[in-house]
């Protein structure tokens, strides 16, 4: 007889920031546990303090090696780049597992190690090409994460001397996956391009609300957020405070909006970086200080919160894979404005569900705010468009039922 149940090791990069892949990962692991699954997540380097902090505990997470000081600058690359190389000692400890769910790169040249040694099925879950060999535009510009904080490292001197190895093992370990599983239709069609493999679309998902309320509310009154108390109306920003997002484009979608609407504000979440610096002396130039609020890390429940009560969402990422924040908005009946180019397009129906800018222009940008800020009846339509878009194509529930049907494919059957 077949088993049902499964014993699911789950790899993922980095728990160092409270973001969406990190998110996705936590929503997979509860998911698949109250399917009735054994689930244990694997990972390079854990920050229990900087990824979701008030929920992470929860979490059977451990890291593949000892969590030893580090020594290195760079550290947490140099951890993942020591993961990588030393799979082959501890690739044994996953002999018990049926399946492995690897989450993007190195996730998935450990799994194929494991894979090598001990015929241990894996289903690959990619969000991106790995980025430190396909870069984007934005990230040729602005450099990446990790090779930014580790530029004269001796991490980053080993990535470069290893670059062919590092393609080759990336070309590998993507191709002998059982699965490959994409992280929405937009980066399914990139993946397959790049790596002339096919994929099958899960994209991420969100709990939607059961209705839209009244646009005209989230208009007037005031909400708490920790100690901060905001006042509505608001513009609100989600992303990784990473350069890559560009957050200046909301701030001058905000510089045009108070020219017709002098109430409004910009209401910024997430854990700050230097990047966030940036951005403060952008807005204290414009004289801005007073009309956006920097949360920092904001919790699930106060997250939610802001979601239900903004204005307008905006995603100002310009060439992002996917948008998690665009889905949550959308779930939350908050009308999004984001650029009519990559991840978003698999999302946002113009015009419909949300509003698509001319990439990159910053006054289209600016303009599809405004029309959302000043038509409340078309605002209230968009919100209920998005709402009943994300309960049909983007809740966990669908995104689990993919997920864990591609699992069983392949762990009852190896």
């Amino acid at each position: 007889m077949l088993k049902k149940k499964l014993k699911i090791a789950i790899f993922h990069l980095a728990f160092i920031y409270s973001g969406g892949g990190e998110r996705l990962v936590l929503e997979e692991a509860k998911g698949l546990k109250e399917k009735g699954h054994s689930v244990e997540i694997f990972t390079s380097v854990l920050d229990k303090r900087a990824c979701f902090p008030d929920t992470i505990g929860g979490f059977n997470i451990r890291t593949f090696l000892p969590d030893i000081p580090f020594i290195f600058d760079g550290h947490e690359s140099f951890k993942i780049v020591m993961s990588c190389i030393l799979a082959p000692l501890f690739a044994i400890k996953f002999r018990k597992f049926d399946v492995i769910l690897a989450a993007n790169q190195p996730s998935l040249w450990i799994a194929w190690v494991a894979k090598r040694l001990f015929s241990i099925p894996y289903v690959s879950y990619l969000a991106q090409p790995t980025r430190f060999l396909y870069m984007r535009k934005i990230d040729k510009k602005t450099g990446l994460f990790f090779s930014k904080k580790a530029s004269d490292s001796f991490t980053a001197m080993v990535m470069h001397k290893a670059k062919r190895f590092i393609y080759w093992a990336d070309k590998i370990s993507i191709k002998s996956s059982n699965v490959v599983l994409a992280n929405g239709d937009y980066i399914k069609a990139v993946l397959e391009k790049t790596y002339s493999i096919k994929a099958i679309s899960c994209p991420a998902g969100a709990y939607p609300t059961s209705k839209v309320s009244d646009y005209r509310l989230r208009l007037r009154g005031k909400i708490a957020i920790g100690p901060s108390e905001i006042t509505k109306p608001y513009l609100l920003l989600t992303n990784r405070h990473f350069s890559q997002k560009r957050f200046e484009y909301a701030v001058f979608a905000l510089v045009a909006l108070l020219g017709k609407y002098p109430n409004y504000s910009l209401v910024v979440a997430g854990k700050e970086t230097d990047y966030t610096n940036e951005v403060k002396r952008l807005v204290a130039r414009l004289d801005l200080t007073s009309k956006v609020k920097f949360l920092g890390y904001v919790k699930e429940k106060e997250l939610n919160i802001l979601y239900s009560n903004a204005a307008v969402y905006l995603y100002t990422a310009p060439e992002e894979d996917f948008g998690m924040g665009v889905i949550e908005a959308m779930a939350k009946g908050t009308p999004v404005v984001a650029w009519n180019n990559a991840g978003p397009t698999g999302i946002v129906r113009n015009g419909i569900d949300g509003l698509l800018a001319k990439p990159f222009e910053t006054s289209d940008f600016s303009q599809k705010v405004l029309r959302i800020a000043s038509n409340n009846r078309f605002a209230q339509k968009v919100a209920q468009a998005g709402l009943e878009s994300v309960k049909k194509r983007f809740t966990y529930e669908k995104h689990l039922k993919t997920l864990e049907g591609q699992l069983k494919s392949v762990g009852i059957s190896s």
